[in-house]
């Protein structure tokens, strides 16, 4: 026991004392074991360890077309940096043997790296990249661009072969960066449908079209990695290996999009029109071929600036088919009776008078409800509409609903809801009810507006529009996505029926609105449209002198393939027939002659004797395919013996003949007029490597014909279609 109260505590402290006393003993012993014993192990993990762990960025997955072609796809590209000079003030005379054996690899390997670089990149010559970088060395640069644009992966292998890039980056001094690019094969077909892609070192962010709607699943999920030293450099180690993104494979056509955006670009620049649009679905799926969207950005030049397809805006004469439908299916007329259209000017409710352009031939007061179509009447619609719901307005709009008029379809990012106005809404008054009926109050989408026509020339089924067909991994279908019918029926049999004939008499009636759409190859349906444009939400406040000029329908009329929409927006006045409507029919007739199939006795021509235009390249495969259409040549190869006859095809209009060439290795040979696959077939011959840039046949190639070039240069061949 303790004496007192003093003695226990004292001898409280001395235990604790002895216990700090033990511990410190036992640290100073574990200090020591591992600058001793444990040394060389700890060192070891310290020359190894790099900063702490970062995410591995996983690839993002493609966009395809219809066909699986690229319509986006991220690609690696590398840009070079050389530091000449670099000394570590904290262990300078390791860092100074480093560097003389960095100067001394350098001076021995510099022109045959030069050399090698002038092969990868042969617009620029052995001479002068020696002058960049000597100049660089000798003014000790420390991040020395050594060429001024990114480069392909293929020419990063390249490059990593050649002398001194061969070495460790902490002799070679090369400074490697790496960047993801999102790039459109295509340039800017369907731009803003495809989206856009925001990239840095730690994320991508994606805005707009399909890379923002379908982000979720392109994005992929990033990984974990490590820098971990080699040696005198590093190597970046994956613990966690990013999973890559998948691809989606979209309703998208090349050739229908190119058709489509020349067409609408040539009427926008004839007639200086601030914008347009087109959409092209196919009738049977309601898959999108197409989508252009076409603004102005300076005199004659127009460029794919915004997404109009979700626009909501008053749609004009192109609504009164619809409206014709409601009244039709609700039984308040009939395609044969007739409205009176008063002089073509009437005041309906005491409001602002109704006026029209059309030019009546029946001489009478009344026009039936086909002229009414044909001449596309705002009064006579006016009448009908008014006359069948003025005592049950709210009987339309119901009609309308049904029909699947404002539909929300939401195949991209930023969907929106048409906007039809109803009984409930405040300021409704029956002129409201009126100016539905000729597309005014009401507020649709192009989007909304082609899948109605589209439905009528589906017989009344009604397709969800779609965009994207499957989404892919590693070449494997992971989801589908099955055409969809939102409504199997959604007017009986005998009104679709009489649309389309009202529509094929829009167009093929001498005095119909269409005149100027209907081709002599086939039959086109469909309606015009004109509409002042109207500032946001509802009323009567217009903006001067700017129209909304459309045509919708669908072609062949008989046996409906495709439904399309074209859409200009134009300062002052103007017809839809005679400017979207002509878009229109040089889009159907292109989209048809696409597909057309007609026996060979049909292109033969019997008088006259005609040459085929004939591509350079295998004069071999060349001769075989001329001899099994029994077309002769002077001076022939014999195809079974000269099988790899390279030269050029001399067209004339009384017979071909062969220019053969001999390909000597490191002359650059004339690939000019030849397609993709026998131009790098030839340069591979010559020794010499191919970059592409577009699609065709070849049309310019960056270094001459008969120039000689060091083994293994590139030549960029620049195809067109």
């Amino acid at each position: 026991m303790f004496k007192n109260r003093e003695d226990a505590i004292f001898r409280f402290k001395l235990l604790i004392i002895f216990f700090f006393t033990v511990w410190a003993m036992l640290i100073l012993a574990k200090a020591t074991i591992t600058m001793t014993k444990e040394r060389d192990h700890w060192m070891e993990k310290k020359s190894k360890y790099v900063g702490a762990k970062k995410p591995a960025k996983p690839r993002r997955g493609n966009i395809l077309s219809d066909n699986g072609e690229l319509l986006a796809s991220s690609l690696p590209r590398y840009t070079l940096h050389i530091d000449f000079k670099y000394i570590d003030k904290r262990n300078l005379k390791e860092q100074r043997k480093i560097q003389a054996k960095k100067d001394s690899i350098w001076d021995a390997d510099i022109k045959e790296l030069c050399k090698g670089l002038n092969q990868i990149f042969p617009e620029r010559s052995a001479k002068q990249f020696e002058q960049h970088l000597l100049k660089g060395k000798r003014e000790g640069k420390r991040y020395y661009k050594l060429y001024n644009k990114r480069i392909s992966y293929t020419q990063y292998k390249e490059m990593k072969k050649l002398p001194i890039l061969n070495q460790p980056n902490y002799l070679s001094g090369a400074i490697w960066k790496q960047s993801i690019q999102r790039e459109k094969p295509f340039g800017s077909l369907a731009k803003h449908t495809l989206g856009s892609l925001w990239s840095d070192e730690k994320k991508d962010s994606a805005y707009r079209g399909l890379e923002l709607k379908y982000d979720s699943v392109l994005r992929g999920q990033p990984g974990v990695m490590h820098r971990q030293r080699i040696g005198e450099g590093y190597l970046e180690v994956i613990d966690t290996a990013a999973i890559n993104g998948a691809d989606i494979q979209t309703t998208l056509n090349v050739e229908m999009q190119d058709i489509c955006e020349t067409a609408l670009m040539n009427e926008l620049v004839k007639l200086n029109a601030e914008s347009g649009r087109a959409i092209l679905m196919e009738v049977a799926t309601g898959d999108i071929k197409s989508i252009v969207n076409l603004k102005r950005s300076g005199e004659g030049v127009y460029e794919e600036m915004e997404n109009f397809m979700y626009e909501v805006s008053n749609p004009g004469s192109i609504f009164k088919t619809i409206a014709l439908a409601a009244a039709l299916e609700d039984k308040v007329i009939t395609p044969y009776d007739s409205v009176p259209h008063h002089n073509k000017r009437h005041i309906f409710y005491g409001r602002q008078p109704i006026t029209d352009t059309g030019h009546y031939t029946n001489g009478t007061s009344k026009l039936s409800v086909i002229e009414v179509m044909e001449q596309s009447s705002n009064i006579g619609m006016g009448e009908i509409i008014n006359n069948g719901y003025k005592k049950n307005p709210r009987k339309f709009v119901e009609r309308l609903k049904k029909m699947g008029v404002d539909d929300k379809y939401e195949v991209l990012a930023g969907a929106r809801r048409p906007r039809i106005k109803t009984p409930d809404d405040k300021g409704w008054s029956l002129m409201d009810l009126v100016s539905m009926s000729y597309g005014y109050v009401v507020e649709t989408t192009p989007l909304n507006m082609v899948t109605f026509y589209n439905t009528i020339a589906n017989g009344g089924k009604q397709m969800k529009p779609r965009l994207v067909k499957r989404i892919m991994k590693d070449g494997n279908t992971i989801q589908e996505f099955e055409p969809e019918v939102l409504r199997s029926e959604i007017l009986s049999k005998q009104t679709v029926k009489d649309l389309q004939m009202i529509l094929y008499e829009v167009v093929n009636d001498p005095n119909g609105t269409g005149k100027k759409v209907k081709s002599d190859k086939f039959q086109i349906a469909g309606k015009t449209g004109t509409a002042r444009r109207v500032k946001p939400g509802f009323g009567y406040n217009y903006s001067p002198m700017c129209y909304l000029l459309s045509f919708c329908g669908y072609f062949p009329a008989d046996a409906p393939k495709y439904s399309c929409i074209v859409q200009i927006i134009k300062s002052g006045p103007g017809g839809g027939g005679g400017t979207s409507g002509l878009v229109f029919k040089e889009i159907a007739e292109r989209v048809m002659a696409k597909n057309l199939r007609l026996p060979l006795d049909a292109a033969t021509d019997t008088l006259n004797s005609h040459v085929p235009v004939v591509k350079n390249g295998n004069l071999g495969a060349t001769s075989y395919v001329l001899d099994e259409l029994d077309i002769s040549v002077d001076n022939d190869v014999d195809d079974s013996e000269n099988e790899y006859v390279w030269g050029q095809v001399n067209n004339n209009d009384e017979k071909l003949s062969f220019s053969p060439r001999d390909i000597k290795e490191n002359i650059v040979p004339d690939v000019r007029g030849m397609g993709a696959k026998d131009a790098i077939y030839l340069l591979k011959q010559a020794g010499l490597k191919a970059n592409l840039m577009g699609y065709g046949r070849v049309v310019s190639q960056s270094i001459p014909a008969g120039q000689k070039v060091p083994k293994g240069s590139y030549v960029l061949i620049t195809l067109k279609h």
